[in-house]
């Protein structure tokens, strides 16, 4: 019998592509939705390639969660995401999602 371990296998997103957005307050992500993710804890995060072609992914967050589902948010979307720091009332992290509807 011959097994087979993960690395024996490539894995699809080179780590070294992938980014983890640790925004700081203010700070904004601005691209193209490539991918919508359900993780870990079973709340959507998002892939996003900015315009410089760096791919990034966002949190967990239920703020965040709740607003790509309430926007359908789908791969192709173009975004802009801004952190505007913990909520003094319950200290959870406060995203606001911004999706582009193509109009100038």
């Amino acid at each position: 019998m011959a097994w087979t371990s993960e690395e024996d296998y490539e894995f699809e997103n080179n780590s070294n592509d992938l980014q983890f957005w640790n925004p700081e307050i203010g700070d904004q992500l601005i691209g193209t939705v490539k991918n919508v993710k359900k993780g870990q804890y079973e709340k959507y995060f998002l892939v996003i390639e900015d315009d410089e072609g760096t791919v990034w992914a966002t949190t967990q967050c239920a703020r965040l969660h709740f607003q790509i589902l309430k926007m359908k948010i789908a791969e192709g979307d173009y975004v802009l995401i801004e952190y505007n720091g913990q909520r003094a009332e319950d200290n959870a992290h406060d995203y606001k999602l911004y999706k582009d509807d193509g109009q100038d």
